[in-house]
């Protein structure tokens, strides 16, 4: 398979190679793929046809099909003396040999044979491969993209109509860095302000890159210029850091970062980045742009979030919540930050309708949406301080600042705590601190290669300084600038242990009300116990699983009884460490799983199922822990049995049309809400397990249970 249109091949040092599944539309150079690879390179320049065939054993030349072999390829002291022949189904293979039809001619230092193209391309993709006229085959390099190994084992050459000879790209790789040297830099904490200050009438830049050989500043008057108009020197400290101090009058910047390399012709590499505390953003790829103090002043109300114990969470999306909601909202707003505070205005709103005091709101953070319309879960972010330019009304001005701030704003003058859904464990494209430091922003294996615990591809380094230093950098600024009351940290095994309860000393002094939520599993494997010893929540998928298997028929009711008890996730210390969900962004929705469909089944919700998501949510708000709640769960919202819709909006979108339909079920929830929140509740809302005792009256029946609570 091709992730994301073509593959990367690591060749003799400084080169590499880029396979394109079909040929080069002359859009944009695949720079992209090659920094998924975990590589840094530059000086991307496309194969001739001629090259590529050599490679991949055939291209087209005007209405002509081009086969060529190198004599390299031949284990022959005389290779140019020998006859070859092509070979496939569409000849016979060794049936060739001898046929004058299927011969190669050797012609400027190649063997070729020209066809006809139309001949081929009729054939649709077909396996060939050259033989000798000594019955000796002439071996593809294995894994090349278009060589397939056949049904009996061996490899052969692949032709395909989609690829003519236009769909391969040589690259220069940068010098790898040294690893004694990464492990001192990774060991030390980078100290002061980075990014962009503005003082004094007085402008400051200043960038982490101890290892770079050079860093130039570049500045544009207008962010649609690829082409600086303004290159400046930065000046590095002793302690690794680059900067530039002066007046500046341009809008917008990036940093230019050179690399040390092995091509004795240039010496360096150059990879232009958006800096990584970037305030705001223009795009993915920047540029960043040069904010005024008085943007960036300090949100603080006097609103303060609910106790952990106390929270009910909506997770959302601000598109989801949008796309069809029953409000007077233009196109542009319905894509973001302003259309969302607008709504939270009227009391008809969902959130405020269904009786929430916290929302967690998947990434805001600048992802890597590579236009403004394009729907994006945000799980692939690319700066950890700017929000989202695709939620801004105009990314150019830096309003998307001023529009999270008041967004924050309007949740909590509705009385809802403001939960962020975070990233720390990987990033998205491009991976701008590949291109800054490599080793050192990313964790490697023995060989040198991207580890890929999070499935994306490029595991954060955050056991380095430096990117601890990121970390909380942007934590302590998401909490000073915009007022959010905590954090939901994704795949939080990856941040480890350390790192997590650094983040919860760090975020208490600045706001001791903090909201911390983890993931606290990755495909590495579970947090430590210990991190029952802190005051974070975690994620419980064992209720999912679990209460799933009892609304179905098919758990033991012991669970329920543990859920009910507060006792669930044994292993914490306290009851709200559990937050229990049914269902969330990521897979299935609950409604997905009682049906068990797919896209191409009937899909007809009974009462029945009706039924089955009430009790279930019945049980997670009358459990002691933090109940969860997915945005659109309360009218039965499904994704008509697609597992992984993270780019699938018309999917994820909360149909608000269902509302008649599900009335009594929507009705249900928020009556179940305000009774927990209610003073009568406060059994519903321990804070340790000694504060209310929960024992069970034996029942008759073993679909009935009863608690003592006192």
């Amino acid at each position: 398979m091709y992730n994301r249109g073509g593959k990367v091949w690591e060749g003799s040092f400084p080169k590499g190679l880029v396979f394109l599944e079909k040929d080069w539309e002359e859009d944009r150079l695949p720079m992209d793929l090659v920094e998924e690879a975990g590589l840094l390179g530059a000086d991307f320049v496309q194969l001739s046809p001629v090259q590529r065939a050599k490679l991949g054993g055939y291209c087209k030349m005007d209405q002509r099909i081009v086969f060529v072999v190198e004599p390299s390829r031949l284990h022959s002291p005389n290779p140019s003396r020998e006859k070859i022949f092509l070979a496939g189904d569409f000849n016979g293979w060794e049936a060739a040999i001898g046929e004058d039809r299927w011969q190669l001619t050797f012609e400027n230092e190649v063997f070729l044979l020209s066809l006809d193209w139309g001949e081929f391309s009729n054939l649709g993709n077909f396996q060939f491969k050259f033989i000798t006229e000594s019955r000796v085959w002439i071996e593809p390099t294995h894994g090349f993209p278009f060589v397939e190994k056949s049904p009996i084992g061996v490899y052969n050459f692949l032709f395909d109509d989609k690829r003519t000879g236009n769909d391969v790209f040589s690259f220069r790789i940068a010098n790898p860095q040294d690893i004694q040297s990464t492990q001192v830099w990774s060991e030390f904490r980078p100290k002061g302000k980075f990014g962009h200050v503005r003082k004094d009438e007085k402008d400051s830049f200043r960038l982490f890159a101890p290892r770079a050989e050079r860093v130039d500043l570049l500045l544009y008057g207008d962010s649609q210029k690829q082409e600086e108009e303004k290159r400046v020197a930065m000046h590095r400290d002793e302690e690794g850091s680059w900067t530039y101090e002066g007046l500046v009058r341009e809008k917008y910047y990036r940093f230019s970062v050179f690399h040390k390399t092995m091509d004795k012709e240039s010496g360096t590499l150059e990879k232009k980045i958006l800096d990584p505390y970037a305030k705001a953003t223009v795009g993915r790829n920047g540029p960043g742009l040069i904010i005024t103090p008085q943007t960036l002043e300090t949100r603080k109300s006097h609103w303060t979030p609910p106790p952990m114990k106390d929270l009910v969470i909506l997770e959302a999306h601000v598109r989801d919540l949008l796309a069809q909601a029953p409000v007077d909202l233009s196109a542009e707003e319905r894509l973001g930050f302003r259309g969302l505070t607008k709504w939270l205005q009227s009391e008809s709103c969902y959130v405020r309708q269904l009786g929430v005091n916290a929302v967690e709101l998947q990434p805001i953070l600048e992802f890597d949406a590579r236009t403004k319309s394009e729907y994006h879960w945000g799980y692939m972010p690319v700066n950890f301080f700017s929000p989202a330019s695709s939620y801004s009304s105009c990314p150019r001005s830096g309003s998307v600042i001023r529009e999270f701030q008041e967004l924050v704003a309007a949740f909590h003058d509705a009385g809802i705590a403001v939960i962020l859904d975070v990233v720390y464990n990987h990033v998205g494209i491009p991976a701008h601190g590949l291109n800054l430091d490599r080793s050192l922003y990313f964790r490697t294996d023995e060989f040198g290669r991207l580890q890929n615990h999070s499935g994306c591809g490029n595991d954060l380094r955050c056991e380095a300084e430096p990117v601890r230093k990121l970390i909380l950098d942007s934590l302590a600024y998401l909490v000073q600038t915009f007022d959010v009351d905590g954090f939901r940290f994704d795949l939080g095994e990856l941040m480890e242990l350390d790192l997590l309860s650094e983040i919860e000393t760090e975020l208490k002094s600045i706001k001791p009300e903090i909201c911390l939520i983890a993931e606290p599993w990755s495909f590495r494997g579970r947090l430590p116990p210990q991190i029952k010893n802190t005051s974070y929540a975690l994620w419980s998928d064992r209720c999912r699983e679990k209460i799933l298997a009892c609304v179905k028929g098919q758990g033991s009711r012991n669970h329920a009884l543990a859920l009910l008890q507060g006792k669930l996730d044994e292993e914490n210390r306290f009851p709200w460490q559990s937050v229990n969900y049914l269902e969330s962004h990521d897979d299935y929705t609950l409604v997905d799983r009682l049906l068990e469909t797919d896209e191409e089944s009937e899909f007809r919700i009974t009462e029945e199922k009706v039924k089955q998501v009430r009790l279930a949510m019945a049980l997670v708000l009358f459990s002691p822990g933090i109940p969860m709640i997915s945005a659109g769960q309360d009218l039965m919202r499904n994704k008509k049995g697609t597992r992984n819709t993270y780019l699938r909006g018309d999917l994820n979108e909360i149909d608000y049309s269902k509302s008649e339909e599900f009335a009594d079920l929507r009705s249900d929830l928020k009556a179940l809400i305000e009774f927990r929140l209610s003073e009568d509740a406060l059994f519903l809302r321990p804070e340790s397990h000694e504060q209310w005792r929960y024992e069970e009256i034996p029942m008759e029946s073993q679909t009935t249970l009863g608690l003592r609570i006192f």
